[in-house]
C-alpha cells in the first residue's frame, strides 16, 4: 500500500491516475487538490490545508472525511503537510500527483521533497501528465514508456559510477558533476532501461513534450 497526495498545482490525467492507484492507497487531498480529486469521482481520506484554494462547497460535500484545517500563515506548505500526514499514518511509499505547474517556486520546493525525504527512507515520487520523477541513489531498471525521454539530475556535488545500458547514449563509469546537463534526454530503445550508480544521488526523469 502507498500514500497518493493529491496536491493543487494542475488537474490530474485520469489515465495515467488509474494506473496508479491501487484499491487500499491511502489518497489524501492538499487543498485544492480537493478539487481535482472529484472530478474523478473519488472520495479521499483526509484533507488538509489552509482552504484557500478549495472548493468550499467541496468541504461540505466530504464532511464525513477526516479534515485538519491550517491558518494560511505556516512554515509549510499544503503539499509537505500532507506528506507529513502520510508518513505519520506509517506509508513509506509516496506518490504525489498536482506538484508542478505554473508556480516554479511550488513545484521546485515539491521536487525538493524528494530529496529531503529519501534521507528517511521515504520513497516520493512526483507525477503529471508529462513527467514521472523520482530519486536515483540506487541501481534502478525502467520498463520503456514509449515518447518519453529519460534525464538524471545531480543533487549531490557527483553522481559517480553511472553506468547507462538500454539507452541511445550509454555511459560505462562516468562521474557527472551537479550541474552538468550531460544526462539530459537520453532515450530508452530496449524494452528497459538499466541505470547503475556507485555513489551519490540524483533527480531521474521520465518526460515527455
Amino acid at each position: 500500500m502507498k500514500a497518493i497526495i493529491i496536491a493543487s498545482g494542475e488537474s490530474i490525467n485520469k489515465e495515467i491516475f488509474n494506473d496508479i492507484y491501487a484499491e487500499n492507497d491511502f489518497i489524501i487531498c492538499a487543498d485544492g487538490g480537493l478539487n481535482y480529486l472529484d472530478s474523478l469521482s473519488m472520495t479521499p481520506n483526509l484533507i488538509v490545508g489552509d482552504f484557500d484554494s478549495v472548493d468550499k462547497s467541496l468541504l461540505v460535500k466530504y464532511n464525513n472525511v477526516k479534515i485538519r484545517k491550517f491558518l494560511p500563515e505556516k512554515d509549510f506548505t499544503d503539499t509537505e503537510i500532507a506528506v507529513e500526514e502520510a508518513i505519520s499514518s506509517g506509508y513509506k511509499e509516496i506518490v504525489i500527483f498536482g506538484a508542478t505547474g505554473t508556480r516554479l517556486d511550488h513545484t521546485m520546493a515539491n521536487i525538493m521533497l524528494i530529496e529531503r525525504y529519501i534521507k528517511l527512507n521515504i520513497d516520493i515520487k512526483i507525477i503529471d501528465d508529462n513527467n514521472y520523477i523520482q530519486i536515483l541513489n540506487k541501481n534502478i531498471i525502467l520498463d520503456k514508456k514509449e515518447g518519453y525521454y529519460l534525464s538524471i539530475i545531480p543533487i549531490t556535488d557527483y553522481v559517480e559510477g553511472i553506468t547507462l545500458r538500454g539507452l541511445k547514449y550509454p555511459l560505462n563509469n562516468v562521474k557527472v558533476k551537479r550541474g552538468s546537463t550531460l544526462c539530459i534526454s537520453n532515450e530508452v530503445i530496449d524494452s528497459n532501461a538499466e541505470i547503475l550508480i556507485t555513489s551519490g544521488v540524483g533527480l531521474l526523469f521520465l518526460s515527455k513534450d
